[in-house]
């Protein structure tokens, strides 16, 4: 019997599938009625907004940027009738687009810019008919006008307002507002993280975030700031969306899709499904960049109960939950679009409407939906949010025993094999289960009585902050350290995985690795520090029982080794240990302030001590959190002081066979072993590097030398012995001993780390100026030495910064000017000076060059400067944002990463290979420097290997990037011919695999140019060489007569140019559920042995991956791809094939080899289910597949389309790596494959 027809008509298949996608466009269409989720249902509204009296009331309006449409009136009308009985505890918040259809025009007397005025003045005059606030976002219309028109629009709002109205300011990125004292406002433009910032050179001029990542650090420290409170987040884009941007259509939507009116059935459902897919529109919630920014900031909200998220955007009325997170949408201002349910909880509305969100005293809160049509306005829905279980506090005991014995680790937690000691080594593991002796205490009757005042940022420890009653705060951390926060911190800032990690060998490993650390480092810190001058707390061991004065603390704290010590604020300003400073402030406020103003300044010698006092002890992990600064005023200057925070890394041991290797690739190699002398003091220092550059500016060798000696004079072998009495008497043995006399004799090498880290600090020097007009002298002088020197504007002002650098041991100096009108004027003729990088920033800038050689000036190329410079001086003119903006965490060493591959199939045997990375960062970065992959696979079947190099050299021209891409394989590397045709016989059965193999020798090498962009597309032009060699293996087909031609035996060189544009964007790199690929391709190659063998050539594909149901249990997959070669001057190596992993599953790879061929593979995938086991989180399930394609020769006569059908089994962990496995099955018969891969 048999499966297969013989042969099959593409167009049904492919009709097939279309109208299969189309389908899939039109399941659970969008509309413009009311939905209403499965577990919500139409419920009863009674109004309560008239009767109700909250803490705060809301009103939610957004995208009514058409104010002065009737129907936009009509709902204005409506709200100012509400307002009109309304008092100062409400808001009027308008969510984005506030101007159609292209925000704020100039102001330059234009009709449009009359009618934007005029709609914004329809808006705000509903502020004048209430004693509340009202408040308005922007949206991603009003930026179509640019940054200025957005100012403009701010400024116009708050002229008519009389106030700050329009948040979040000055064109930044965030912003919050106290509403009450229970409930705090966040104002987040989520357009400021969407656009392009190379189009707005004058972008985050007057704003203190100047990076993205330092929108979401912001934005955590407030979430953390407003624990308690109400917090409302208003950003137009919404989190979660069921209309058009999230990828839910009408009918009609479906049937005209785009904006001409003219019908497209089934095109149209196609149009719409690959604009979801893709995400190719920067608005749509799949794009990369949307995506970026809304799972950052759900993975920070998904944990709180205290958020409610309300946005516009989508032009119609919805509320989400989903993950925890409450999504309000009200954006039918203006204009109306279909929207749907998805979840539950779920309601949609497609018409005009607004929303009110009601918060009340006990935190919880209440939304209601109205749509309001003919003048009418009606309750359409109504939702409870917040609702907070009642909390019942347990009565624990008032009296504890004085003491406890306690250890931080179970015994089961360190008891480790002897291989596994071997290979991760003993580290301080038995300290940790060690029980020891200590104190427990009432917080109630600690330092005068402490209450719980909220729980701690930090991304390791479980930490509560307690306020004494003199208002002095404290903080409790836990000796157990957290992994999961750790791993949701660092590895998955993009996924929140809650507790997921619990219980896994992912959570084990890591608590296993932070016995590196000794548990009690911190208690002997403090003590070594006192001696040298360096400002610390001073941390107190304790047991703290679960007790009454925890409250609802309880749950998560209690019952364990805590250690408490001074917070480091200003409360705690008058503490000795922290040096009694007028004031404590933060690290980003301190560099603010030495950008703003040159009365700020930094202690550099006291700064120098700390570190040196760092390197001593061998704490690596002193980024720039872990600073808090003293500030001193005197006479109008004020100087910074450093006080350091954390002290877990101290003294650290990294020992075993396996994680001794592991510690010396470049991503880990700061972390070193605490011993006798440092191993390496650059890397020792890679954390606290860009810091150091920003702050050591003028520092001596004397100064360093100076305070290496301080340290050695002040801090005396009884010094060390006192100070590790600190520790637990339990912890007094032969480790302790060991490790005092390593500190010892440490000491003795403290002029070394200075001398060898100043010279790190030397060989690239950031020089910045300040904000103010500032003058740059630079003078080439003999020897090959460098003079800095900075001053007034004004000619002949006494310089206040003059450094002298030699080429000795400085390559280049970055000279950034920042805002206002700077000098720079570069003097002398130098044979081989520094590198030199000025970098003018903001406003008119002036740049005098005499001898440009090794000078290269970067500043904004649509903004007016004055160049007098010769022709050596490179000038790179450019508005591309990283170039010209100054970032502190800028410099960075270059770093190491890699993963292995495996994989199965019949041709290959198995496949075992690794993929490594070496990333280079230096100035010019997209968003690195240059990176070198190198991949090497070997396959058994046919005991051959190859090798692929892969160099990117990024930002080398006008956003345009150099690659390089190199391969190699072994004389045994082997690819499949069965000989040219759609309908070529196997003989696998009879004469074995190995006849039709055919070992190939290759070397290539392909420069090319290509350009990314931030929504997923490559556009890519290069030249290719290549040597190839066929072995005529005796008895194999290829050396059969008349099979090959002869020359193919011989070495064979071919060279061509091609081109290609290609796109991809996936939800998820490992597992993705919604995604689209998209490539075309084209070129021409020749051999350069006999020109007249060459030929033109083109492919292209697609692919598009989409959930089915919305749980992303059930996913759908197709690809379609095809290739051509446009003349027969092409080799058996060079053709179309099909055939292997990709395509024809069902057959060997390259089965099938010809001119011309087409394929498509379709997969619907199912989930089965998720299970925690003790690895990692995996997700399993199944999935079925159907291949069709064929081969095209010259003269063809085959109406033959071959197909497979198959299905396999898949396994994924944590949406990072996926293992498949899969049978296939087609007329040559069955084939059976596996692959390992990694979705990073």
């Amino acid at each position: 019997m048999k499966i297969f027809s013989d042969t099959i008509a593409a167009k049904g298949n492919i009709k097939i599938l279309t109208t299969i996608l189309a389908l899939m466009s039109l399941y659970s269409c969008a509309t413009y009625k009311p939905e209403y989720g499965k577990a919500t249902g139409p419920v009863p509204v009674n109004d309560s907004v008239k009767t109700g009296k909250p803490a705060h009331r809301f009103y939610l309006i957004g995208d009514a940027g058409y104010a002065n449409q009737p129907h936009t009136q009509a709902m204005l009308s409506i709200v100012s009738d509400k307002l009109d009985k309304e008092g100062k505890n409400a808001t009027l918040l308008y969510l984005g687009d506030n101007i159609y259809p292209e925000g704020m025009p100039p102001d330059n007397g234009s009709q449009e810019r009359k009618d934007g005025e005029a709609s914004l003045a329809s808006q705000m005059k509903l502020s004048k008919l209430f004693p509340g606030q009202t408040l308005m976002i922007p949206g991603n219309h009003d930026w179509y006008n640019g940054y200025e028109g957005l100012r403009q629009e701010e400024k116009f709002i708050n002229k008519y307002t009389g106030k700050k109205s329009f948040l979040p300011a000055k064109g930044c990125a965030i912003d919050d507002i106290k509403i009450s004292d229970n409930i705090t406002l966040i104002t987040i433009d989520s357009q400021w993280y969407i656009e392009d910032w190379d189009n707005y050179p004058d972008i985050n001029d007057n704003c203190d975030i100047k990076t993205r990542e330092q929108l979401f650090t912001e934005f955590e420290d407030l979430l953390n700031k407003n624990q308690g409170k109400t917090i409302i987040v208003a950003v137009h884009h919404p989190l979660m969306s069921n209309g058009s941007h999230g990828g839910q259509f009408s009918l009609k939507k479906q049937l005209y899709p785009l904006p001409y009116n003219i019908p497209m059935p089934i095109l149209g459902s196609l149009v719409n499904l690959a604009r979801k897919a893709s995400g190719y529109s920067t608005q749509d919630i799949q794009s990369r960049v949307y995506t970026s920014f809304s799972n950052r900031i759900k993975t920070l909200i998904q944990d709180k109960d205290n958020v409610i998220v309300v946005s516009g955007h989508d032009h119609n009325l919805q509320y989400i939950r989903h993950d925890n997170i409450n999504q309000i949408i009200s954006g039918a201002g203006s204009k109306v679009e279909a929207a749907r349910v998805t979840y539950p909880e779920d309601f949609s509305y497609g018409g005009t409407g607004y929303a009110i969100l009601d918060i009340n005293d006990d935190g919880t809160a209440k939304v209601f939906y109205y749509k309001v049509k003919d003048g009418k306005e009606e309750q359409l829905f109504e939702k409870k949010l917040l609702e907070k279980p009642e909390v019942v506090l347990k009565d624990y005991p008032d009296t504890f025993p004085a003491t406890v014995s306690a250890s931080v680790y179970t015994p089961e937690m360190t008891d480790k094999s002897g291989f596994h000691r071997f290979l991760f080594g003993k580290h301080y593991r038995k300290y940790y289960s060690m029980p020891i002796e200590a104190r427990s205490v009432r917080l109630d009757t600690l330092y005068g009585g402490l209450v719980p005042k909220k729980t701690g940022g930090g991304h390791q420890t479980n930490s509560l902050r307690l306020e004494a009653k003199d208002g002095k705060e404290y903080a409790m951390r836990a000796i157990k350290k957290s992994a999961t926060r750790f791993l949701q911190a660092v590895a998955f800032k993009q996924r929140y995985v809650g507790d997921e990690l619990e219980n896994t060998f992912a959570e084990s490993f890591l608590l296993d690795f932070y016995t590196t650390s000794h548990p009690y480092t911190p208690f002997i810190a403090g003590r070594l520090a006192d001696n040298v001058g360096v400002s610390h707390t001073n941390p107190e061991l304790f047991y703290i029982p679960k007790q009454n004065a925890l409250g609802k603390y309880n749950d998560d704290f209690g019952d364990e080794l805590y250690m408490i010590e001074e917070q480091a604020g200003k409360e705690q300003k008058d503490l000795e240990s922290f040096g009694k400073p007028d004031d404590i402030i933060g690290t980003d406020d301190m560099l603010k302030n030495l950008h703003k103003d040159r009365k700020y300044s930094v202690d550099e010698k006291a700064y120098i001590n700390a570190r040196l006092f760092d390197m001593l002890i061998g704490d690596w992990d002193r980024h720039s959190d872990q600073w808090k600064w003293g500030e001193y005023k005197k006479d109008g200057k004020v100087t910074y002081r450093p006080i350091p925070k954390d002290r877990d890394q101290a003294f650290s041991k990294y020992d075993g066979a396996l994680l001794s290797i592991l510690m010396n690739i470049p991503a880990l190699r700061h972390m070193q072993t605490f011993k006798d002398d440092i191993r390496n003091v650059k890397w020792l220092n890679r954390e606290p590097y860009p810091l150091d550059l920003a702050l050591i500016t003028t520092a001596s060798e004397k100064d360093w030398l100076e305070e290496a000696a301080y340290i050695r004079e002040h801090l005396t072998d009884a010094n060390i012995d006192d100070a590790f009495a600190n520790l637990p008497k339990e912890m007094q043995d032969e480790t302790i001993e060991d490790l005092k006399s390593k500190l010892k004799a440490r000491k003795g090498h403290l002029d070394e780390y200075a001398l060898d880290y100043r010279d790190v600090l030397l060989k690239t020097v950031l020089i910045v100026g300040t904000d103010k007009k500032e003058r740059f002298t630079i003078t080439r002088l003999p020897e090959g030495e460098t003079r800095v020197e900075i001053s007034g504007i004004k000619e002949g002002e006494s310089p206040f910064f003059s450094q002298t650098f030699n080429r000795k041991k400085t390559k280049e100096i970055w000279i950034y000017g920042l805002d206002d009108d700077d000098v720079f004027e570069v003097k002398g003729n130098p044979e081989n000076p520094i590198l030199l990088r000025l970098l003018g920033g903001q406003n008119h800038d002036t740049y005098r060059i005499e001898n440009g050689k090794k000078v290269k000036v970067y500043d904004f190329k649509s903004k007016k400067n004055t160049f007098e410079a010769d022709a050596r001086t490179a000038m790179i003119l450019t508005d591309d944002y990283e170039t010209n903006s100054y970032d502190p965490e800028k410099p960075k060493y270059n770093v190491v990463a890699g993963y292995p591959a495996i994989g199965y199939n019949p041709d290959d045997g198995v496949k075992v290979g690794a993929s490594v990375t070496y990333t280079v960062n230096s100035f010019n970065r997209r968003p690195f420097s240059r990176s070198h992959t190198v991949r090497g696979n070997y396959y058994f079947a046919t005991d051959g290997f190859e090798l692929k190099y892969t160099g990117k050299f990024m930002n080398a021209a006008a956003r345009w990037n150099i690659g390089m891409d190199v391969a190699f394989t072994s004389p045994n590397f082997s690819i499949n011919y069965f000989g040219m045709g759609n309908e070529t016989t196997n003989p696998d059965d009879q004469l074995g695999m190995d006849y039709n193999r055919v070992k190939l020798q290759k070397f290539s090498a392909a420069p090319s140019f290509f350009k990314e962009s931030r929504n997923g597309s490559l556009t890519q032009f290069g030249a290719i060489f290549e040597t190839i060699e066929v072995d005529g293996t005796f008895n194999r087909y290829v050396n059969q007569p008349g099979v090959l031609k002869p020359y193919l035996f011989e070495h064979r060189q071919y060279a061509g140019v091609d081109g290609k544009y290609s796109f991809q964007n996936y939800d998820n790199a490992s597992l993705p559920a919604l995604g689209m690929f998209f490539y075309l391709a084209a070129g021409w190659k020749t051999s350069i042995d006999d020109t007249k063998r060459n030929f033109p050539h083109a492919e292209g594909a697609v692919g598009i991956i989409h959930k089915i149901t919305p749980d992303e249990n059930l996913v759908f997959a197709t690809t379609v791809k095809g290739k051509a070669n446009f003349s027969n001057g092409f080799e058996f190596y060079q053709a179309a094939t099909l055939g292997g992993d990709n395509d024809l599953r069902g057959y060997r790879r390259e089965r099938f080899t010809g001119k011309r061929s087409v394929y498509q593979s379709t997969d619907i995938r199912l989930t089965l289910g998720r299970v925690k086991t003790s690895f990692i989180p995996m997700k399993y399930g199944i999935f079925g597949g159907y291949d069709y394609g064929r081969i095209w020769v010259s003269d063809d006569t085959s109406n033959k389309w071959h197909q497979s059908v198959g299905g396999g089994a898949w396994l994924n962990g944590l949406d990072v790596i996926t293992a498949k496995v899969f049978y296939f099955y087609g007329t040559d018969g069955g084939r059976v494959a596996f692959g390992l891969s990694f979705g990073i």
